[in-house]
């Protein structure tokens, strides 16, 4: 059975976290999109779509994949910072 170093285990957990955030932000998204008077059905299907592709690849996702789990942690992670830095400013 192959074990893991820790530096692995703790990269592929902030991989499942960070597609988490990615997947708590389309929900938002969602959430903004139905509460408009006129939603764009197109739209929420896009966000609903993106937000199950993404469960798929976070349940799909392996410890031993260690180019994805980097890739995973480099793209989001980006996206994520980036959304919560415009977020924040909003909100402050």
């Amino acid at each position: 059975m192959k074990q893991w170093t820790q530096e692995e285990a703790v990269a592929f957990e902030c991989a499942r976290e960070v597609i988490t955030d990615m997947m708590a932000i389309h929900t938002g998204q969602i959430a903004d999109e139905r509460a408009k008077p006129q939603p764009d059905a197109a739209r929420l299907a896009q966000l609903r779509a993106e937000r199950s592709r993404l469960a798929q690849e976070r349940a799909g996702l392996h410890v031993g994949d260690c180019a994805e789990v980097a890739r995973i942690r480099a793209e989001y992670g980006a996206f994520v910072r980036a959304w919560r830095a415009e977020h924040q400013a909003v909100a402050a």
